[in-house]
């Protein structure tokens, strides 16, 4: 997978790269506990979006 969503707003971010953003986060800065939070907060709203919306909802609607 390509590092391009670390260019992205939080916000507009799927549920598969906020994944990803978790696992890099893990490795550069495992003691930053605020930024996992919000994160997980993120991935929390991106995942339910996605399950009621469809992925492609999610990006239109944070892009308004």
């Amino acid at each position: 997978m390509t590092d391009w969503w670390m260019l992205k707003r939080v916000g507009t971010m799927t549920a598969r790269e906020l994944t990803a953003a978790l696992e890099h986060v893990a490795h550069l800065s495992p003691d930053d506990a605020a930024l996992e939070m919000a994160l997980r907060h993120e991935l929390t709203l991106a995942a339910t979006d996605e399950w009621i919306f469809g992925e492609d909802d999610r990006r239109h609607r944070a892009a308004a």
